[in-house]
């Protein structure tokens, strides 16, 4: 499969592009999946999502592909997961689709149970990346495929150490680590074939369309009364960000890799 640009044939002026991009990236990390996986089994693929969120892939995901005959939704919020069942029930995929309240960390899944683990944006919140990709290790069945996208660690000319840890302090990120050194930690608790496929210059365009819209509520006078101040700091938040990918602060991209048979 060649090597995706997350906003290939999405018009990035038009409403509802990021939303658009952020699926084509979940239509691209399935199907290569698939791809590394080679035939589906007979009975049709399992597949879980480690911190699905609102459940938006699985179910986006369910839809296009029968060949899913399961897909497990692992979530810690239980707003969000009661909102990806009500909607998997809407969709009519509630046979197809649990969703689960539990961490990637501490998976509540017995071993060697999934054809596929996939996460989406998710881990970059991770306590110990080792641990999250030992227990993706865990419950992936023999010959299965993980594959997830991140926000990771950057090593920019001229980036300070400092400036990496204020960054990881006040995101939430405990446990930050460069593509080289993800890759490092999924071979180191057995892992095979593992693989970093860059798409910084995607991140990028993301954290511009956010900022876009920050600034259109503000033009147009912040109709539904969102809170100013927060709306100033997001706006420079986001203007920084963008510098700091341009300064190498920054990499995104995702890493696939194989169990063994």
């Amino acid at each position: 499969l060649h090597s995706p640009h997350r906003y290939q044939n999405v018009n990035i002026d038009e409403e509802g592009a990021y939303g658009k991009a952020s699926e084509q990236m979940t239509d691209y990390m399935f199907d290569l999946a698939t791809q590394l996986k080679g035939a589906a089994p007979e009975e049709g693929i399992s597949y879980v999502d480690l911190g699905s969120g609102t459940g938006a892939a699985a179910l986006r995901l369910c839809e296009k592909h029968s060949s899913i005959a399961k897909a497990t939704c692992l979530n810690l919020c239980d707003e969000q997961n009661a909102l990806a069942t009500s909607r998997a029930a809407d969709l009519g995929l509630s046979d197809r689709v649990t969703v689960v309240t539990g961490t990637y960390e501490e998976c509540p899944f017995d071993a060697d149970q999934f054809d596929v683990a996939f996460s989406q944006d998710a881990f970059v919140h991770a306590f110990s990346k080792k641990k999250t990709f030992s227990e993706a290790l865990r419950i992936t069945k023999a010959g299965g495929v993980f594959i997830f996208c991140d926000l990771m660690c950057g090593s920019g000319e001229g980036v300070s150490d400092e400036e990496l840890q204020t960054f990881a302090a006040t995101n939430m990120v405990n446990d930050w680590l460069s593509p080289e050194e993800n890759v490092k930690a999924c071979e180191e608790v057995g892992w095979k074939e593992v693989k970093f496929v860059d798409l910084t210059a995607d991140i990028r365009i993301s954290f511009q369309l956010m900022l876009r819209k920050v600034e259109k509520i503000l033009d147009a006078g912040n109709p539904d009364n969102i809170d100013e101040k927060l709306l100033e700091g997001y706006k420079s938040n986001l203007a920084n960000r963008i510098k700091q990918v341009d300064r190498g602060v920054f990499k995104w991209g995702v890493v696939h890799a194989k169990k063994s048979d």
